[in-house]
C-alpha cells in the first residue's frame, strides 16, 4: 500500500508518524528527534530553515523567524519579511514540507498523501487553510482529523474493550476535550468543547512577564524592547516550565542578558513549582469547567468516563494531573499514550484506515457549533445543529420578505447564539433571478453539505425558476474573527433566557408588520366612526415609531391591540358582506 503520512502540525512542536508492517513508525527529523519545534526561518525564499535550526537564530535574527503560526491559521496575519508577504497558509506549508522531506528520507520512499489533524474546534476556515497548506507543501490531504479523535485512535490499538473516552488536549497553543464512546471498534465523537487560543504558551507568557518584571526591578531596565533578550527568556521560561513537572524548584541563570555602563548583567531567579501553579492556576481551572459544560452536555457524570486521556505536552503538568485526579480519580487517568506523539500516532492510524491496511475500525466525527444562516432581523437559523455527525446534509426552505424581491442574500454563520451579531460568520453569496411574487411566496433551498474533513459547501436553488447559486464558505481574511469561537461556546448558555427573549421579538414584530399590513388593507373600505379610524391611525403610528426599538413587553402590547381592532375589522367586514355594503 502506498504509505500516508500522519502529521501533527503543532504550535509549539510538530511530529509525524506512518503506519506499516502492523505498527506505528515515529518519524525522526535530522537532529534524530521526534519532536520538531514549530519555527520557520526564512532568509530568503531560496533558504529556509525549519525546526530547532530555526529555533536557534531567534537570538540572532528574530525579525525572520515565525513561530505559532497554527494560532493564525484562516486569518488576515500577514509576516513581512524581508519585503515579502507571507501568510500563516505558506508558514504550515514550509512546516509540513519539512515533515515530508523527514519521513522520505526516513522511509526511502516517496510520500505524497497525508492526513493532517487540527483542534477540535478548528472552523471551516481554519481547515480549509491547513488543507491548502498541505497542497502547497506536495501532499495530498486525504483527511483533516480532530487531534482528540486521533488521541482515540491511538489508545485503542492497545485496548479491545468498549470504552467511554475523555479526552484532555492541553497543546501549546490550543485546548480542546472531547468524549468519545468506543464500541466494537467504531468511534463515536459524542460531544467537543475548547478555547483556539489557550495553550502552553500562555504559561510560558506568564514565566517570561514575571521575569521581566523582576528583573526591571532589580536593575532598573526594560528587557521587552530588546529581541536577544526576549528570545533567550522564553527559551528559559519552557525549559523552567518543562522541569516543573518532574521538580520542585528550577534555577534559571541567563549570563549576559544584557549590559550597562557599568559592564553585562546576569539573569538569576528561582522558580518554584508552587509559584508557577500559581501563576497558571486560573487557566488549569477554567479549562477545568469546560470539561465539566462538555460532561453535563452530554446528559454524563464524571463517573460515567471509563478512560481519560491526556494529550500534549502541558498534561505533564502537576496540577493538571492533579485536577484530573481529582474530577475523574488516578485509576482513569491513561498512562498508555505518550501526550506528545498520541495525536501523529492516531493520524497515522487514520491514514491506514483509509489505505485499508486497517479494515476493523469506524470513524464517526461531529461538528462542535451548528452551521446556518441569517434571518429577517438578524436572527440565526441552524441547518446543520451541533454535534451532528459527519460527514452530513440538510436542507430548509425560505422565502423573500419584500414583494417582487430578485435577489436574496445569504449569509452563513457557525455558531450557538439565536443572534447572528454574536456568531461567527463564515461566509456570504447571492441568489439572483428569484421567481417575482409577493413576500412569502418564493421557495429558497437552502442546502449544507459538511465533508469528513469537516469543510462546508453551502447551496441554494429557487424551486421555481431553478437558479441556484453554491459556495464553499468563504475564506477572506476579512470575514475572520477567531476569538468568536471561544466567545460563542463560552456566552451561548449563559444568554439563553435573552436570546429566546430576542428571537421571540424577531417574531412578534414580523407578526406585527403582517397583521398591521391587514388591517390597513382593510380599515380604508370599512366606513367606521372617525374616532374609531384615528385610534387605529394613532396605534399605526405609535407602532411605526418605536417597533425597532420597543421591548418583548410593548410589542406583546403593540401584538394584542392590533388583533383587537383585527377581530372587529373581520366582524365588521362579515356584516357589511352580509348586508350587501361590500363589493
Amino acid at each position: 500500500m502506498e504509505p500516508v503520512l500522519g502529521i501533527d502540525l503543532g504550535t509549539t512542536n510538530c511530529c509525524c508518524a506512518i503506519y506499516e508492517y502492523q505498527e506505528i513508525t515515529m518519524i525522526k527529523n535530522e537532529e534524530g528527534e521526534t519532536l520538531t519545534p514549530s519555527f520557520v526561518y526564512i532568509k530568503s525564499i531560496d533558504n529556509i530553515l525549519v525546526g530547532t535550526a530555526a529555533k536557534n537564530q531567534r537570538i540572532i535574527d528574530s525579525k525572520n523567524v515565525v513561530s505559532s503560526v497554527k494560532r493564525f491559521m484562516g486569518t488576515e496575519k500577514i509576516y513581512n519579511i524581508d519585503g515579502k508577504n507571507y501568510t500563516p497558509i505558506d508558514i504550515a506549508s514550509f512546516i509540513l514540507k519539512s515533515l515530508k522531506n523527514d519521513a522520505q528520507r526516513y522511509i526511502k520512499q516517496d510520500i505524497k498523501k497525508a492526513v493532517i489533524t487540527v483542534p477540535a474546534y478548528f472552523n471551516e476556515v481554519q481547515r480549509k487553510a491547513t488543507v491548502k497548506a498541505g497542497e502547497m507543501a506536495g501532499l495530498d490531504v486525504i483527511r483533516i482529523i480532530n487531534e482528540p479523535t486521533a488521541s482515540c485512535l491511538a489508545y485503542e490499538l492497545t485496548k479491545t474493550e468498549n470504552n467511554l473516552v475523555l479526552v484532555y488536549d492541553f497543546g501549546g497553543g490550543t485546548f480542546d476535550v472531547s468524549i468519545v464512546d468506543i464500541t466494537d471498534g467504531m468511534f463515536n465523537v459524542i460531544a467537543a468543547s475548547g478555547d483556539n487560543m489557550l495553550g502552553g504558551l500562555d504559561f510560558d507568557n506568564k514565566i517570561v512577564n514575571r521575569l521581566l518584571k523582576v528583573f526591571s526591578q532589580q536593575h532598573g531596565i526594560d528587557l521587552s524592547e530588546d529581541n536577544f533578550a526576549m528570545s533567550k527568556l522564553y527559551d528559559a521560561a519552557e525549559k523552567a516550565k518543562i522541569l516543573l513537572s518532574t521538580e520542585k524548584v528550577a534555577k534559571i541563570s541567563i549570563p549576559f542578558i544584557c549590559a550597562n555602563e557599568k559592564g553585562p548583567i546576569h539573569l538569576e531567579y528561582t522558580l518554584e513549582r508552587s509559584e508557577f501553579e500559581q501563576m497558571i492556576e486560573k487557566y488549569v481551572d477554567y479549562t477545568m469547567d469546560i470539561v465539566k459544560k462538555v460532561i453535563s452536555d452530554s446528559n454524563l457524570n464524571p463517573s460515567d468516563i471509563d478512560i481519560v486521556i491526556p494529550v500534549g505536552g502541558s498534561t505533564k503538568i502537576p496540577l493538571i494531573q492533579l485536577r484530573l485526579k481529582n474530577l475523574f480519580t488516578e485509576e482513569k487517568l491513561s498512562k498508555t499514550v505518550d501526550p506528545d506523539r498520541v495525536v501523529a500516532m492516531g493520524a497515522a492510524i487514520q491514514g491506514a484506515i483509509l489505505s485499508g491496511d486497517i479494515d476493523n475500525v469506524i470513524l464517526v466525527d461531529i461538528t462542535p457549533l451548528s452551521l446556518g444562516v441569517e434571518v429577517t432581523g438578524g436572527l440565526f437559523i441552524p441547518v446543520i445543529d451541533r454535534n451532528s455527525k459527519i460527514p452530513c446534509e440538510n436542507s430548509k426552505l425560505f422565502t423573500t420578505i419584500a414583494d417582487d424581491q430578485k435577489v436574496v442574500e445569504i449569509n452563513i454563520y457557525q455558531g450557538e447564539r439565536k443572534l447572528c451579531s454574536e456568531n461567527y460568520k463564515l461566509g456570504t453569496f447571492s441568489l439572483h433571478n428569484i421567481r417575482q411574487a409577493k413576500a412569502g411566496e418564493p421557495r429558497i433551498k437552502v442546502t449544507f453539505a459538511l465533508d469528513v474533513n469537516g469543510i462546508l459547501t453551502v447551496s441554494a436553488i429557487d424551486e421555481d425558476t431553478k437558479a441556484n447559486q453554491t459556495i464553499t464558505v468563504n475564506t477572506s481574511p476579512n470575514s475572520l474573527k477567531l476569538s468568536d469561537i471561544h466567545n460563542i461556546i463560552k456566552n451561548a448558555r449563559e444568554f439563553e433566557r435573552e436570546d429566546l427573549e430576542f428571537e421571540e421579538k424577531i417574531r412578534l414584530r414580523s407578526d406585527i408588520k403582517h397583521v398591521k399590513n391587514r388591517i390597513i388593507e382593510k380599515v380604508n373600505r370599512l366606513k367606521y366612526s372617525l374616532e374609531i379610524q384615528n385610534e387605529i391611525i394613532e396605534l399605526l403610528k405609535e407602532i411605526e415609531e418605536n417597533i425597532n426599538i420597543a421591548t418583548y413587553e410593548q410589542l406583546k402590547n403593540y401584538y394584542d391591540a392590533l388583533l383587537f381592532y383585527q377581530d372587529e375589522i373581520d366582524y365588521t367586514e362579515k356584516e357589511y358582506l352580509m348586508k350587501g355594503l361590500l363589493g
